[in-house]
């Protein structure tokens, strides 16, 4: 075969320039890519390195923001409240106060009724008394024709009535 006879005399210049392309390959893409790409990957790691930083002082802020956040929430809430307390505290006072000051003219207008009904009542008797007294005045006249004073029929109705 022809094509095998030929090996010998050419195998020579094939790997010559086998190791040619060769040699242009490795400084093409060793010496000429590779760094590129070499310095992509390091920019994109720095990059990546960067941005996960940034996210952690990001969390780390948005964390202590929170924390800020519930502490004045929790101060409103409890200003709020003391408020709120301050507030019924003031209002109870109040409401003593006019419930007293209720109380002292219910009383008052309380003991103007005793009063006024003890003066009634006294009128009342007095009435009764004077009513009693003619009443036994005319008894005694029809009865016996015998004729009584005014104040001894008086005086006898109380007796009867102190009784």
């Amino acid at each position: 075969m022809p094509q095998i006879d030929q090996i010998a005399s050419i195998y020579a210049s094939q790997l010559l320039w086998l190791l040619v392309v060769f040699a242009i390959i490795y400084f093409v893409i060793g010496r000429g890519m590779l760094p590129k790409i070499e310095g992509t990957i390091h920019a994109r790691n720095d990059k990546i390195t960067g941005d996960l930083t940034a996210a952690e002082k990001a969390r780390d802020e948005a964390a202590a923001t929170q924390d800020r956040y519930v502490a004045e929430m929790d101060a409103a809430h409890r200003g709020a409240h003391d408020s709120v307390q301050a507030a019924k505290d003031v209002a109870i006072r109040d409401a003593e106060v006019k419930l007293k000051a209720a109380h002292d003219e219910v009383a008052a207008r309380v003991a103007h009724a005793e009063l006024a009904i003890a003066e009634a009542r006294g009128r009342a008797l007095g009435e009764i008394e004077n009513v009693a007294a003619d009443a036994v005045r005319d008894i005694v006249v029809r009865l016996s024709g015998i004729s009584v004073e005014e104040g001894e029929a008086l005086s006898a109705v109380r007796a009867s009535l102190a009784a």
